[in-house]
C-alpha cells in the first residue's frame, strides 16, 4: 500500500467524519454531556463531553486553513467548554503546525498507531468462531465486555462506556457484532462505514475467553463485511504495542502513521 499524502487526508478525514457523526449520536443518548462537533480544515473539532472518551480535534492541520487560525480554534472550541484543548496531530502535517501549537503551549500526552487493510486482498477466514450482531439477547454483554468488566453497573466508569455503547449503536453506518465462545458472549466489535472507509473499533474481550482467536475472527469478519458495503478500506487504530495492534499485524494490516495526541493544560489546572 502506498502511504502517501492523498491517502493518509482521505483516512484523517474520514476519522473527523466518524467523530463527528458520533457526538451527534452521543448529544441523543446523554445530553447532559453537551457534546458537539464543528468542522474545521477538513476534519473536525470533537467534544463527546466532560469524562467522556473523546475531546480533542480529529484530521485538522492537513486542509490548508492557516495554522495560526487552527490552533486559535482548537483552543477556543474546548477552554469553552472547561476541557483541555487537545488534537490528533498528524506527522504528515507540515512542522510549522507543530511550531505553532508548541508556542500555544500544546504538549505531547500520547501517541496511536493508524493502521488500514486494503480490503482487495483478505486474510482467510480463520478457526470456526459464531459471530452474531449484537441483539437484545447481547446487548447487555456487550456493554459488560467493553466496559472492560471491572467497572460496577451504576458506577462512573461503567455509564460512560454504556453511553458510548448506546450512541455508537445510533450512527448511520454502524454495525456491532458479538462473537460467543463456549456460547456464551465472550468477544465484541464493530464497524463503521463512512464514505468507502470501513472503521473498525470498540474492540474488546472478556477476561477469561481472551487467547483463543476471538479478536481475529471478528476483525476478518468485519473486513469481509466492509468489502460487501463497497469499501475499499478498512482503517483501526490502537496503541502502539498492546495486543490489538499485534492483531492487526498479523492479519497483514499496513502501519499508516503514528499520530501524536497533544494537549494543552487548562489555565489553573493542577496534578
Amino acid at each position: 500500500m502506498r502511504v502517501d499524502l492523498t491517502l493518509v487526508r482521505r483516512v484523517e478525514h474520514s476519522a473527523a467524519e466518524l467523530g463527528s457523526r458520533q457526538a451527534a449520536a452521543m448529544a441523543i443518548v446523554a445530553p447532559v454531556n453537551q457534546s458537539a462537533a464543528q468542522p474545521l480544515d477538513g476534519g473536525a473539532l470533537v467534544s463527546f463531553g466532560r469524562g467522556s472518551y473523546v475531546n480533542r480535534a480529529m484530521g485538522v492541520g492537513l486542509g490548508g486553513t492557516p495554522f495560526a487560525e487552527v490552533v486559535a480554534a482548537i483552543t477556543a472550541f474546548y477552554e469553552d467548554r472547561g476541557l483541555p484543548p487537545s488534537l490528533e496531530l498528524c506527522p504528515f502535517a507540515d512542522e510549522a503546525f507543530a511550531g505553532e501549537l508548541a508556542v500555544a503551549g500544546y504538549r505531547l500526552e500520547r501517541f496511536r498507531n493508524v493502521y488500514a487493510h486494503d480490503l482487495h486482498s483478505l486474510p482467510p477466514v480463520p478457526a470456526e468462531v459464531a459471530i452474531e450482531p449484537e441483539g437484545p439477547a447481547t446487548a447487555e454483554a456487550r456493554r459488560a465486555i467493553l466496559s472492560g468488566e471491572w467497572a460496577a453497573l451504576g458506577s462512573a466508569a461503567r455509564s460512560t462506556s454504556d453511553d458510548y455503547c448506546r450512541a455508537a449503536a445510533l450512527v448511520e453506518g454502524a454495525h456491532d457484532f458479538v462473537a460467543r465462545a463456549d456460547g456464551a458472549p465472550a468477544a465484541c466489535g464493530s464497524l463503521n462505514v463512512v464514505g468507502d472507509i470501513g472503521w473498525l473499533g470498540g474492540a474488546a474481550t472478556a477476561v477469561a475467553h481472551r487467547g483463543r482467536g476471538l479478536q481475529s475472527a471478528l476483525l476478518v469478519h468485519r473486513l469481509r463485511l466492509a468489502r460487501d458495503l463497497g469499501c475499499t478500506l478498512a482503517a483501526a487504530t490502537a496503541v502502539p504495542g498492546e495486543q490489538s495492534a499485534a492483531n492487526m499485524a498479523r492479519l497483514g494490516f499496513t502501519l499508516l502513521y503514528t499520530q501524536a495526541v497533544l494537549t494543552k493544560p487548562l489555565v489553573g489546572a493542577h496534578g
